[in-house]
């Protein structure tokens, strides 16, 4: 397990999840969830099914978690989506979910490599 490793290969942040997190056990532990939890998928299914409110809800959930797990790309990406559709029904997001697909594979990919 190289937490470290993890957050450097993913541009978050490592030193800001220690510091909510205390140890990097408890760290893998909570990465662990992330990885288990259905979040990522309810943000696409949401914007396929152009279902604005719900995309609306998963988005501002994962928002939470990935900024207190300081997954920073996925928690910007995450904001850029949850602001946009606060206060709208109809939004072209197409490049952020493209872009979060991107970061997720790679998130899942170093949580393969450094993790699990």
């Amino acid at each position: 397990m190289n937490v470290k490793q993890f957050y450097t290969d993913i541009k978050g942040n490592y030193n800001s999840a220690l510091a909510i997190m205390m140890n990097d056990v408890f760290i893998a532990k909570m990465l662990t969830k992330f990885m288990d939890n259905n979040i990522y998928e309810q943000i696409i299914s949401s914007y396929e099914n152009k279902d604005y409110r719900a995309l609306f809800a998963a988005s501002h959930s994962y928002k939470g978690v990935t900024g207190n797990l300081a997954l920073t790309p996925l928690f910007e990406l995450a904001s850029t989506i949850t602001e946009a559709t606060r206060n709208s029904d109809d939004v072209n997001l197409d490049k952020e979910i493209q872009e979060l697909k991107e970061q997720y594979s790679l998130v899942k990919e170093k949580y393969l490599e450094h993790i699990a």
